[in-house]
């Protein structure tokens, strides 16, 4: 791993990623999904931003950086609609009952006009979001950003409506594809917003110097402030721009994110965390559309036969047991043999256990450990 990644940030994206799986498993309550969609996905972009800020990527020539981001966000992407497409191809001749051809040229559209098919969408927002943050920070002073931050957290609702106009427009597929490209777009407006606020957290944060169970109290507290916000704004969605209170779901997301990092960074690095969340981009690629979890679901369902009782209990016990077993094969499996599926030129590196007791070793009398 690079030097300058952060230990506990690994472990709050690894939450951030566990929580993402869980409620794409749809065997969790409403009143959780309702939770979890408040301020999963916003972690992300919220996290990019402090990294933004802690390696100083401002600095960076512009052409290197996106071509550095180009093959980190957009040739995994590519990759991984190709793949889905063709999961999608061998469905329609051996199950044609469960899938059409309309529905394979539907995910062909939303892979061309960057919209995303299912899990997909976050990349092309994070991408150009990112790009455009650059930019700001270069070229704008503070107030400007902020300025730039306000407005554009109104443009999504207003935007919304013309997106609809043309996506509505079935029998149209080049007005269907505009629509798809003019909603990916409107993503990247909340996407810049939440790298502001995670490139503003980062200054902010660093400056606290308040002892480690003030810090930990204060995390416990905002995400309280997370829940009591989360159920008062209702069920939220950044893949469809479904925001109800902009002001409620802007705070939800932003409490709850800090929440964790104010705990996080107190907390002994934890393997199996930092291990998912410095491959969260894998499983977050793999665990849906490339049937991990529908495999999981039917290995859980015919350990159920066997049990007689707390069969509820079990099945999530042996759902997500299968989901972190066949994650972490797939983790294994893309770097050391399909690396160029996530933009890298050779095979990527991954730190054991061992390594990180070494880093919790580390980590004392530090807030800021750097994973070396």
């Amino acid at each position: 791993m690079k030097g300058n990644r952060l230990a506990y940030i690994d472990m709050v994206k690894g939450v951030g990623i566990i929580l993402v799986v869980i409620g794409h498993s749809t065997y969790v309550s409403e009143g959780v999904l309702t939770w979890l969609a408040s301020f999963h996905m916003p972690l992300f972009f919220i996290v990019s931003g402090i990294l933004f800020a802690h390696r100083h990527s401002e600095r960076e020539h512009f052409g290197a950086y996106v071509k550095k981001r180009f093959f980190g966000m957009m040739v995994p992407y590519f990759a991984f609609s190709l793949i889905y497409i063709l999961i999608d191809y061998y469905y329609l001749y051996a199950h044609p009952e469960i899938i059409s051809k309309e529905f394979i040229y539907s995910a062909i559209l939303q892979a061309l006009s960057l919209f995303g098919i299912s899990v997909l969408w976050f990349l092309p927002a994070i991408f150009i979001g990112e790009i455009c943050f650059y930019g700001l920070v270069r070229k704008c002073a503070p107030w400007a950003l902020g300025l730039t931050g306000f407005v554009a957290v109104w443009v999504p609702s207003f935007g919304m409506k013309l997106v609809q106009t043309y996506i509505d427009m079935e029998k149209n597929p080049v007005m269907t594809w505009f629509g798809n490209l003019l909603m990916a777009l409107l993503r990247v407006f909340p996407a810049v917003i939440f790298l502001l606020i995670g490139y503003g957290m980062h200054t902010w944060i660093g400056r606290m110097r308040l002892k480690s169970h003030l810090e930990v109290g204060i995390g416990i507290g905002c995400l309280f402030l997370n829940c009591a916000v989360a159920f008062a704004n209702g069920r939220v969605d950044m893949h469809f721009l479904v925001f109800n209170n902009v002001f409620y779901y802007y705070l939800g997301a932003c409490s709850a994110t800090l929440g964790l990092l104010l705990i996080f960074r107190h907390v002994k690095p934890l393997w199996l965390l930092g291990f998912l969340g410095s491959n969260s981009l894998i499983v977050m690629l793999t665990h849906l559309d490339c049937q991990i979890m529908s495999q999981a679901i039917r290995f859980a369902a015919g350990m159920n036969q066997f049990i007689p009782r707390a069969k509820d209990f079990m099945f999530r016990f042996n759902l997500y047991a299968a989901l972190l077993i066949g994650e972490l094969i797939m983790i294994v499996l893309v770097n050391r043999v399909g690396f160029f599926l996530i933009g890298r030129k050779k095979p990527v590196h991954m730190e054991g256990p061992g390594w990180w007791q070494r880093a919790g070793k580390a980590l004392k009398g530090k807030r800021f450990t750097r994973i070396k």
